[in-house]
């Protein structure tokens, strides 16, 4: 105790110091716990599920459809594969969705899944309260979470009460936990696909068809059994299902050696981190491990440079106690004694650094949330508050060493006849590899920021082919042919004064969307398979797309509900095997449609529209009219959000039991690119501290120098040395750091740069110039941190730097 006082003592006597050091290493320390949250909350994904190391996601890589990849949307039918196979314990298909919930403040929207029997078994799920088998095999019936129980209800005693969802009466059965953050599954309501939300049609189609992706399939596998032979397994059964029976043989030829469908599986514990599915239509929350990583890697590396700056500061003031420190040998004080008070010195800086820190990242989370999309304000945990203390002390522990080796190596006989050593030799190539790495962390990181964040706004406003600005989309609850709501809805809105248009597709452009892939063919020519888009007869007036050749659709000639004509898109006549997109004009395709085969004629070629993100080719597809659409898209005058409210006040009337999801066309193009502006302004946030960090430590290396070459200065001024001499003198050493620097910061940000540009099919003109911005405000840092003590210098006489 005797030792923690007289190390407050200290801190109170140099006010200044303390607060400058303090500060430093909290900012250091909360930005190493928010990043180390993130890491966290990654790395705990689906930890919950009990034995989740024998639960296993099926994907599909589905090799004939113009979109290749990975995909976690699965057939009905192969559920059934999986539990008849006697290789699992159980298995369930998930298909999420949303469901509309009538309560007395209003409609609520509620993450609804509907789930197979094996559901419980899979997940290790049982119910707080009631019964959950029986809630899953009633049509009637439905679990619920707590969370969902207050939001609806208002009560967590929601157990028996009847729910209208979507105009239909069902009872809460059971009464669930709130999944954790952390669940790849999120739910507030589980009903079975026998629930009477679902059409009996719908669920029996689902059953039948191999070739429609119906929900997510997981399995638990049973004891002994080999990821592999259940995989081969499935694969087997897949291969002689009737899809491929059906498949054309011009496609089979086109396989060759490769399958239809490749099936694999994912361990539950590493599904988040499977990269292949990140991104895809329809996917759940992915990550990538080496970003997760390596923001992690960030927060150690800021942690590191404000260690650095409080050793550099600590040895300062160090040597300018060298009078006390060999006074206090003298009278007798040993080196144990003088070790324990020194490191006590630095063990409650950094406790009290620590505990700012935590405060700081407390504060930090929910816009750190906000910024990746994540649910991190829930992180601070009392385990991981006492990890961030534990580290804390570990970390004041050892940045005290360096101090201590100086004060250590102090001679009382050198000190006390004046001719002491600023520091132990070494000391000053310890501060330069410090200031070097300081400079490299920041530098590193504000290119990678810069590169980031110009590829977004690139992306962002890349033409999509379309004007985005007028648009409106509206999606329903049902497609346009399973009831006249939705047309008369359509009309309803064409009313409106400010509007000029509205047209229906199976979804808005720029949202994620597999399609329906199925095959075409050219008359006279191969099959293949494109994307098709169901569309009414208007969708291009409305959008405001003009033919590339041709025409397009005319409302006042093409019925929506009679595809006889077609459009193809540019990529699709070249697909299909036409030379141009003038010569596809007038040419004949034949295609099922409804289960029959038609012959279609092509009247025009759009553009490539925008469907996807970037990192997408476009795919081929053909455009034809049919009423199996569910998102309306209206064209406006005027203010947007005039037409929004009035959208909304009319679905109401047309959708009683449903919550409108209405929102303009242009943010499902900007929803692509949220993920690299969410990296861009952590990236960005990083960089900040990075590259103030790094001017505190040129700032204390600065004022170390002018006084270290005091007599040097003095020297050189006697001998005529000019003001211009003097800051060259002084910052020819800065430009060395800098440019060592550059050289180890400037490469690896670049092959960092061309690692994530590389996933984009087109990308800004970036060139070198985000490393040399990044340099330039390096160099710029540097200059001002050490403008103070340059120009003291220069202004100082002689007679004041001999008696300093």
């Amino acid at each position: 105790m005797r030792h923690w006082r007289l190390a407050w003592r200290q801190l109170a006597a140099e006010p200044g110091y303390s607060a400058v050091t303090i500060l430093g290493l909290a900012a250091g320390f909360a930005t190493c716990f928010a990043l180390f949250a993130y890491v966290a909350f990654s790395f705990s994904y689906n930890r919950h599920v009990p034995a989740a190391h024998e639960v296993y996601a099926v994907k599909q890589h589905i090799n004939v459809i113009g979109k290749p990849g990975w995909f976690e949307g699965m057939p009905l039918p192969l559920v059934h594969v999986a539990e008849k196979s006697g290789m699992t314990q159980a298995a369930v298909l998930a298909m999420p969705g949303m469901a509309s919930v009538r309560t007395p403040s209003g409609l609520q929207r509620l993450k609804a899944v509907a789930v197979t029997p094996g559901f419980t078994k899979v997940f290790g799920l049982a119910a707080a309260e009631g019964d959950l088998a029986q809630a899953l095999a009633r049509p009637d019936a439905v679990a619920l979470t707590y969370g969902a129980a207050l939001k609806t209800l208002g009560t967590r005693q929601a157990l028996g009460k009847v729910l209208h969802i979507e105009g239909k009466a069902l009872t809460v059965a059971a009464l669930l936990a709130d999944p954790p953050a952390t669940a790849t599954l999120h739910y507030e309501l589980l009903n079975s696909f026998d629930s009477i939300l679902m059409p009996r049609e719908y669920r029996e189609h689902l059953e039948q068809s191999w070739g429609m992706t119906a929900g997510y399939l997981y399995v638990r596998l049973a004891p002994g059994i080999a990821p592999a032979d259940f995989t081969a397994h499935l694969q087997r059964v897949f291969d002689n299902s009737p899809l491929l029976r059906e498949l054309p043989p011009d496609l089979r030829r086109t396989l060759g050696a490769r399958k239809m469908v490749d099936l694999a599986l994912t361990p539950l514990p590493d599904l988040y981190f499977d990269t292949s599915l990140e991104g895809r239509p329809g996917s759940t929350a992915h990550g990538d491990r080496s970003i997760v990583i390596g923001l992690g890697l960030i927060g150690l590396l800021v942690l590191a440079l404000a260690v650095a700056n409080y050793v550099n500061l600590a040895a300062v003031r160090t040597t300018r106690r060298q009078p006390e420190i060999v006074l206090r040998k003298v009278l007798g004080a040993g080196a144990f004694r003088l070790a324990a008070q020194l490191l006590a010195e630095a063990l409650l800086v950094a406790l009290l650094a620590t505990a700012l820190g935590l405060l700081l990242a407390w504060l930090l989370l929910p816009a750190l949330s906000g910024m990746l999309d994540r649910p991190l304000d829930q992180m601070m945990s009392p385990a991981s508050v006492l990890a961030a203390l534990a580290v804390g002390m570990v970390t004041g522990l050892l940045a005290g060493l360096y101090p201590l080796w100086i004060a250590l190596d102090m001679r009382p006989a050198a000190v006390l006849a004046m001719r002491r050593e600023m520091e132990p030799r070494g000391g000053l190539w310890l501060r330069r590899v410090l200031t070097v790495l300081q400079l490299t962390v920041a530098m590193g990181l504000t290119a990678s920021t810069l590169a980031i964040a110009w590829q977004a706004r690139f992306a962002s406003a890349a033409d999509p082919g379309f004007d985005a600005a007028p648009l409106l989309t509206v999606s329903l609850p049902r497609a346009l042919w399973q009831g006249p709501q939705g047309l008369q809805y359509r009309e309803a809105l064409r009313r409106l004064p400010q509007v000029r248009g509205v047209a229906f597709s199976e979804n808005a452009v720029g949202q994620p969307f597999a399609g329906q892939n199925g095959p075409i063919r050219r008359l006279g020519g191969r099959e293949t398979v494109l994307v098709s888009r169901n569309v009414s007869a208007d969708f291009f007036q409305v959008y405001g797309v003009a033919a590339v050749a041709g025409r397009t659709f005319d409302p006042k000639i093409e019925r929506d509900a009679a595809p006889g004509t077609v459009m193809l898109n540019q990529a699709g006549a070249l697909a299909l095997g036409f030379p141009s997109a003038q010569a596809a004009v007038g040419g004949l395709v034949s295609f099922e449609h409804d289960g029959k085969r038609m012959t279609a004629r092509v009247i025009g070629i759009a553009p490539d529209l925008r469907h996807e993100s970037l990192r997408e080719n476009p795919q081929p597809m053909y455009y034809r009219n049919a009423l199996d659409a569910s998102v309306l898209t209206i064209r406006g005058d005027g203010d947007l959000r005039e037409l929004e409210r009035q959208a909304i006040g009319l679905f109401g009337k047309f959708f009683p039991d449903d919550m409108p999801e209405v929102r303009p066309a242009a943010s499902y193009l900007a929803e692509s690119y949220a993920q690299d502006l969410r990296l861009a302004s952590l990236l960005g946030a990083a960089s900040i501290v990075a590259i103030l960090l790094s001017a505190f430590g040129i700032y204390v290396l600065s004022a170390y120098n002018v006084q270290r070459r005091g007599r040097e200065i003095v020297l050189r001024k006697l001998h005529g040395a000019g003001r211009a001499a003097i800051a060259r003198l002084l910052g020819r050493e800065f430009a060395v750091l800098l440019a060592l620097g550059a050289v180890i910061g400037l490469p690896p940000a670049a092959l960092a740069i061309r690692a994530y540009l590389a996933a984009f099919v087109d990308h800004a003109p970036i060139g070198g110039w985000t490393l040399l911005g990044a340099a330039a405000i390096a160099v710029l840092v540097a200059a001002l941190a050490t403008l103070r003590h340059t120009v003291a210098a220069l202004r100082a006489t002689p007679g004041t730097i001999l008696r300093s």
